[in-house]
């Protein structure tokens, strides 16, 4: 347990009052701390609708650039610790001012899977901002997937993919919104998702070319095989990144051995998505790789990331991963 963790186990036993909340929020802003307050941290964490409507009011005085700091951190530790909710923070976040904590509000409810919050999306959809709008389709990209599993209403997902697939089709949407739409609506089986992934991919604008190689791979569809395989050998750094997570959802088992290859790219975020590929490849192939780079691997957090891709491998192919792998072999 780190300093922090346990700064937070000693708030648990007695959670900050919104009244030390809100004290702590203005001296945050006011000081120009860098790093956000346990007490701040915890004490948004778990809140009753009731103790959101207390601090409000401090809220909506802070400045701008604060709130989303504050938002963005609480991302951070609800990645880090799964245990915190900050799900009314983050609600009463999404009806800021300010498009900057709207955006990292949208981003706070990454866990959140109900209808109430994906029809918020819906309407941030259309927000005037348009890095508001981006992420608020990226949001619902997810929703559009639980449709497909019955999850959600049907009429509900049926309604989301119309705004999806509007503001998409609208030429006058910045280039980052189109892109963002794209890849959520490839999250659906909508007849139209294949026909748009081929305009955008040609179209010649490299963020709705980058979006289209991301959407292949959330189709599930092998057919973008060959178009995947041809990226993987280019030098635009962002399509190979996501034509290697696209083969990955794909389980493209040909593209195992380029794949291997760029397993020991100089580019860090490169070697760990060509790692993480392989683990969702699986198949012996994949499974011969991986542990080559295990015994190669002379870096805790890629040894790791290795172990959890050769587990993954190996499950798939009916298989124990290899254990004891001595480096000096």
């Amino acid at each position: 347990m780190n300093g922090f963790e346990q700064e937070l186990a000693a708030l648990e036993k007695q959670k900050p009052s919104p009244d030390e909340v809100a004290v702590a929020l203005r001296s945050g802003a006011a000081n120009g701390q860098p790093v956000v307050s346990s007490v701040i941290i915890y004490g948004l964490s778990d809140l009753s609708p009731a103790e959101r409507g207390a601090i409000a009011d401090s809220w909506s005085r802070l400045p701008a650039s604060f709130k989303a700091q504050v938002l963005r951190a609480l991302n951070d530790a609800s990645e880090a610790l799964f245990e915190l909710n900050f799900r009314e923070i983050a609600l009463l976040g999404l009806t800021d001012s300010s498009s900057l904590a709207r955006a990292a509000a949208i981003d706070l409810l990454w866990f959140d899977e109900s209808p109430e919050t994906m029809q918020r999306f819906m309407r941030l959809a259309d927000d005037e901002d348009a890095v508001v709008r981006a992420k608020a389709l990226s949001a619902l990209g997810r929703f559009l997937l639980l449709g497909e599993y019955g999850s959600i209403a049907g009429d509900l997902a049926k309604a989301a993919q119309q705004i999806v697939l509007r503001l998409h089709s609208d030429s006058r949407q910045p280039v980052l919104v189109r892109r963002r739409a794209l890849e959520a609506l490839a999250n659906s089986s909508h007849p139209h998702v294949p026909r748009l992934i081929r305009a955008a991919y040609a179209e010649g604008s490299h963020e709705l070319k980058v979006g289209a190689v991301f959407a292949m791979g959330r189709t599930c569809n092998s057919t973008w095989g060959d178009i995947l395989l041809q990226e993987l050998t280019g030098e635009d750094d962002e399509c190979v990144y996501e034509a290697i997570a696209a083969c990955g959802q794909l389980q493209l088992q040909q593209a195992a051995p380029r794949i291997g290859e760029l397993a020991q790219s100089d580019d860090g975020e490169i070697q760990l998505a060509a790692v993480a590929a392989l683990g969702e490849i699986g198949g012996r192939r994949a499974l011969d790789i991986l542990t080559d780079l295990a015994k190669a691997a002379d870096d805790d957090s890629m040894a790791e990331a290795i172990d959890e891709s050769l587990d993954a491998a190996a499950f798939s192919f009916g298989l124990s991963a290899p254990a004891g792998i001595d480096e000096s072999d």
